[in-house]
Parts: C-alpha cells; structure tokens; sequence
C-alpha cells in the first residue's frame, strides 16, 4: 500500500492512498460469489448464476460496498502503523477520474487530537471559599419560612418581582408565534438578558419599553438565528416582599429539635458543593489560561453541535423562554473551553500515571445503589452496561486528577460568614464547564 501525507489550508491531515487494483478484484469477486449463493434468478439454480449476470444486476452496489470497506480498511492499517490518534469522523474523496481499471486512489482528510502540555501548575494561585456557619445562622434561616409579595405603586427596584408582557418585532413585523408573551421574574435576581434587567430599572406599571438584541446563530429557536430583533416590554405588575417570621412560641419545639440537624447538614452539604464546584472551575480556568491549546476545526465543531443539540433538548423540554441569557451565549467559546478541559485533564492523568482500581468503581456503584429500593438489582445493572461502569470510572478519574491539582497549586482561602456567601452566590454567574 503506497501513501502520500500532506498538510491543508486549514490545518487538517490529508493522506492519499493506493490500492492494488487485484485486492479490488479480489474483494468484488468474494462479494459476489456471496449474492451468488444467496439469490435466485429464474432460469437458474441458486449458486448457478453467471457472475455476469450478477454483476449485471448488483454491480453498482457491490462496487460502492467494496470501495467504502477498503478505504476504511487501508486508511486505519495507515493510521495504526504511524500511530496517528484521529479525532471526529474523517472525510473520504475518491477522483472522479478514477477506473475501475486501474489502482483505486482516494484521499481522507482527518484531524490529530491536538500535543497538550502543561506548565506553571506550581505557580497558579486559586481562592478557595470557606464559610462560618453557626447555628444561629441555621435558626435565621428555619425562621424566614415564609416570603409574600405584595403589589406597589413606585418605580422598579432592584429585588422588586416585575410581571411583564412581552412582544418581538423585526423591522416593525411581529414574529409569530412571540405575540403576547408573559414572564414574571425578580429584578437582576435571574437569568434573562442583561438588556432587560438593566431597562425595566425605574420604570412604572404600564410603561412601554424597547431593546434590541442580536439572536445567536446557535440559539434553540431556529427561525431566530441571527435576527436583530426587537423587544415590546409592557410592565404588568410590580411587587415587593416582605419575609414573614415564624414566631418561636407558636413553632413545635420538637419539631424543630428533631430537623435541625438534617437541615443543618443540607446546606453544609449545599454549600460544600458549590465551593467544591467553584475551586474546581478556577483551577481549569487558570490551567487553560496558562497553557494555550489549538483546539482543531473538526473537533471544535463537532462539540459546538453537541451544546446546541443539548439546550435544544432543555429548551423545548422545558419550555424555555427566549430571553433566557443561557441560550444567547457563544457556543462556540463555550465548546472550546469544555474541550480544553478535557483534554487537560486527560493530559494530567496520562502524565501522572492516575488510574482507578476495581474496588473503588464497585465501591461507588454500592453508595449509588443504596439509594434506591433494590440495590442488588442496581449494582448488576451497573456492571452489566459497560457504558455505565465506564462513566463511573471516568468521574474517578477526574476527581483523582482534581485532588492532584489542588496538591500542585497554592491554595488561599477566603472567609465568609453565611450572609456574605449567600450574597456572593446570587451574583456569582460564571459558566462551570463540566
């Protein structure tokens, strides 16, 4: 087998192969000596049919069935003898001079999964965020069990819940079927458009207002992609709350002795699970930050289409509202980062030799087990679907590669009592990728 290895315009590998015009004939003649065996064609016994007649009526077929196994065939015996890891699906072109008299020629273009190094691990400093929880934090926050809304007659607050109707014009048309549409949200406490937190401020009941707004081209409404549209804002009601406190004397005493420990324990959980998750992104961000990656093309795209077919899927499952920031942002920005996490923390793992033994993946899939009824039942069902085992040995392996960072960088903590942490989540918006 002869091949000849070039470089494209946009960075792609592009190989061009040979193949013997015998193995061709070869390959053909098993084909159809297979469909001879197989068919019957009146006039004949089975397995008596003229090859003639067979190529006659199953030529083209037969042709094009042999040409796409031995191109995948011949194309991964090259990329196995250079030890070539390809990423995405590769691309095959076949000359349309080509004769079926001739060596067969044809070319596949393929993407290489990208050299990753890592450097200055040593040298990253990230925050981590400690929170002072007492227990008197934890009554404060059994206490404010109950928060009314009640209707005002001022201009828009920050924190005021504001209920509006909302319609979207382009060039002057209304798009249908946005006509009319409602939403009810707290004021720069959501995850609308900036756009329309920062317009409705100041405003009264049944004031009009306008914005415009570019729709990403990877926005789950498809008849929206990149269209320049115009917001109608018509505010409905403004309203204010005011937390209702249980009063002590009235509340079960045993009651509340007896859960406060399980609550207690819930938001410690919450809240450990949100810095976790909030270290974890800071040490990627830094990572990718400090050692630039050349994501290619193919891979790049094919991980864009999985975001858009991903929000897609919640958007209409949910019923998802157009203003919803999430579905305005890049995607492709938001695709890269995700590819260049994974693929340095593939590279950490591979480098430092992390592996995750037997006895801890069926000593996770026992703790996921015991949350169901039957957990016998569960664990052979993980055992049994090796995508499912694989999956669970896959988040091992990054929480492996996680604690290897945080061992690498310099740590530094912050403190924040329980107020400042709950008013540091509702404004903290960054995008965790993964």
């Amino acid at each position: 087998m002869k091949f000849f290895l070039e470089k494209t315009k946009d960075a792609s590998h592009r190989v061009t192969i040979n193949i013997p015009k015998s193995i061709i004939d070869h390959a053909v003649f098993q084909e159809f000596s297979k469909i001879n065996q197989k068919t019957k064609i009146n006039g004949f016994r089975k397995g008596k049919v003229p090859i003639k007649i067979i190529e006659q009526k199953y030529g083209n077929n037969i042709y094009y069935d042999v040409f796409n196994q031995l191109m995948q065939k011949f194309f991964f015996e090259f990329l196995n003898k250079e030890k070539i890891n390809i990423i995405g699906q590769p691309k095959y072109y076949i000359s349309e001079t080509e004769d079926k008299n001739d060596n067969f020629k044809y070319s596949v273009t393929y993407e290489v999964y990208p050299i990753v190094k890592i450097q200055k691990i040593s040298s990253i400093k990230v925050d981590k965020i400690i929170v002072n929880i007492t227990d008197e934090d934890i009554k404060r926050n059994i206490e404010k069990k109950e928060t009314i809304w009640y209707e005002v007659h001022r201009s828009i607050k920050i924190n005021d819940r504001v209920t509006i109707h909302y319609t979207m014009y382009e060039n002057n048309k209304k798009i249908d079927p946005f006509d009319n549409q409602h939403a009810q949200f707290i004021v720069f406490r959501n995850y609308l458009l900036n756009e329309l937190n920062n317009k409705i401020i100041n405003h009264y009941v049944n004031d009009i207002i306008f914005f415009k707004t570019l729709f990403s081209p990877w926005h789950p409404e498809k008849k929206l992609h990149n269209r320049n549209i115009t917001f109608k804002i018509k505010i409905i009601k403004v309203e204010t709350k005011q937390e209702l406190h249980v009063d002590q004397n009235v509340q079960d005493v045993k009651f509340f002795e007896l859960n406060f420990k399980s609550i207690k324990n819930k938001i410690i959980q919450d809240i450990q699970k949100f810095t976790q998750n909030h270290l974890k992104n800071q040490m990627i961000c830094a990572l990718i930050k400090e050692n630039s990656i050349k994501i290619p093309p193919i891979l790049l795209q094919e991980e864009t289409i999985n975001l858009h077919k991903k929000i897609t899927e919640e958007y209409k499952s949910k019923k998802g509202n157009v203003l919803d920031k999430k579905y305005h942002i890049n995607l492709q920005f938001q695709a890269k980062k995700r590819l260049c996490t994974k693929l340095i923390l593939e590279k950490i793992i591979h480098d430092n030799k992390i592996v995750v033994d037997e006895k801890k993946i069926q000593s996770i899939i026992k703790d996921i087990s015991l949350k169901y009824k039957k957990p016998l039942e569960i664990i052979n069902i993980y055992n049994k679907n090796k995508i499912l085992k694989k999956a669970i040995q896959d988040l091992e392996l990054e929480r492996k590669a996680i604690t290897f960072l945080k061992n690498q960088m310099k740590i530094i903590e912050k403190k924040y009592t329980f107020n400042e942490f709950i008013n540091y989540n509702l404004h903290y918006s960054e995008e965790l990728y993964f």
